[in-house]
């Protein structure tokens, strides 16, 4: 494909938006109302979560897989956005408006069928974005596009929620009664507009079907790719781990009143630091300004166990230095899982995008549940209560989890990601090769 106009990239990106937005409540606020103002057991909600990713882990594969194979004339991945949208807008509204009494079961299904949604809509838009460019630097730019419209949803999701909470008598039921019916609106018009108006490549000239155990092998040899999952794996688990906890965490260890307002200047310095972090992995390089990100993660998680009650404004500092680095930890990835697939199409001979974000989508369910599995059955196992009346013991189990624990995962993901092989040096003589290859059939 040639050059990609703005409006192009805008449009592609504008889809993010929904779907950051709905994303949000599911690590932040979901496990509280559930636990807080409906009495379900933490650990039940934490078991129930990691079987919900599990289903989601199983679909991933057939998704990426049908995304890249079937063909269909409005385009391959085209196609999956009225599917996948219409069973994740399903599975919203009937998880965050759920009737009075519900049960585990009632929780557990409408959570499937929402990772099921999210799935088919997220994973081919993510694919469909690894193959609007070929170029190095540009699929960085198409990355942060999409990284700018998620964090903007982010945002959203957090405004949404502080305005709502400032009403005396809110609950966490209504943020997401609120965050469901506003997704109703505005994630059919981010999806019309990509459908109409981003060009779907399709499949090129010289590209082959592997069988799947080839495949896999293929797969398996790629150590660019092997590398990156593991770093994704380790960081998904840490940040999961923490994330899950932060309401309680800033409850009560903190005394913040309104978690909200605090995510809103989190993701605001999210937002105004994306440019940055598209700079500078075009001036160093993706990993080396991904390594940089985990350090900074990785100091604030050590500032934050130090922190005493009612710090409330350092808390908030620290929580926006976190927040710079969050553009850094999602869009280098993504454009980083796109160049591990060209490495495959030298192997393979075939456009893989939708099974590489597949692949890179179970190793990021794995992170999520393990790291929402592990944190709410921690608190449990330590007498934590979710409804508040904690004493000191648990609150120092609360303190160590939310800061302490998951450092150590990142150290290594730091390591691990200082080490990748694949720069922009070694893509563009990928790149070349694979041009050379394409163009070989009509040279003589």
């Amino acid at each position: 494909m040639g050059p990609l106009g703005r409006g192009t990239i805008y449009a592609y990106g504008s889809l993010a938006l929904p779907i950051a937005t709905i994303g949000l409540p599911l690590s932040i606020y979901l496990a509280p109302f559930y636990a807080g103002e409906i009495g379900l057991p933490l650990a039940a909600l934490g078991t129930a979560m990691l079987l919900a990713r599990l289903a989601d882990i199983v679909i991933d594969p057939i998704v990426g897989t049908l995304s890249d194979r079937w063909r269909p004339r409005i385009g391959r991945r085209r196609v999956w956005l009225p599917i996948g949208g219409a069973t994740l807008l399903l599975g919203m509204t009937r998880l965050f408006n759920p009737p009075p009494d519900v049960g585990l079961a009632y929780f557990l299904v409408w959570l499937a069928v929402m990772y099921v949604g999210f799935t088919m809509t997220r994973l081919p838009y993510h694919a469909w974005g690894g193959e609007l460019s070929e170029e190095y630097h540009q699929r960085t730019r198409i990355a942060a596009t999409r990284q700018t419209f998620t964090i903007l949803g982010l945002v959203l999701s957090t405004v949404v929620p502080a305005l709502i909470l400032a009403r005396p008598g809110s609950t966490g039921g209504d943020v997401l009664s609120a965050l469901s019916w506003l997704m109703l609106v505005v994630l059919p018009v981010c999806a019309a507009l990509v459908f109409f108006f981003v060009p779907d490549p399709g499949a090129s000239a010289d590209e082959r079907r592997v069988p799947l155990a080839k495949g896999l092998r293929t797969l398996w040899r790629n150590g660019p790719f092997k590398r990156l999952m593991l770093i994704l794996l380790l960081g998904f688990t840490a940040e999961t781990f923490r994330v899950t906890i932060t309401v309680f965490f800033a409850r009560d260890v903190i005394g913040v009143p309104n978690i909200g307002t605090v995510y809103v200047v989190y993701f605001l310095a999210a937002l105004a630091a994306v440019p940055f972090w598209r700079w500078f992995g075009g001036r160093v390089g993706k990993h080396r300004a991904l390594t940089l990100g985990f350090a900074i993660v990785l100091a604030t998680n050590a500032a934050l166990f130090l922190l005493e009650r009612g710090q409330i404004g350092l808390f908030t500092a620290l929580f926006m230095l976190k927040g710079a680095c969050y553009g850094a930890l999602e869009l280098l990835p993504d454009a980083m899982t796109a160049d591990t697939a060209d490495v495959d199409t030298v192997m393979s001979r075939e456009r893989r995008q939708g099974v590489f974000f597949a692949a890179k989508g179970v190793v990021v369910n794995i992170g999520l549940a393990l790291g929402q599995f592990l944190s709410l059955n921690l608190l449990d196992v330590v007498g934590y209560k979710a409804a508040g009346g904690n004493g000191p013991e648990e609150l120092m189990w609360l303190r160590a989890a939310y800061a302490l624990m998951p450092s150590a995962l990142l150290v290594v993901c730091m390591w691990l990601a200082w080490a990748y092989p694949l720069d922009a040096r070694r893509h563009g003589a990928i790149r070349a090769y694979l041009d050379r290859r394409l163009a070989a059939p009509t040279a003589g």
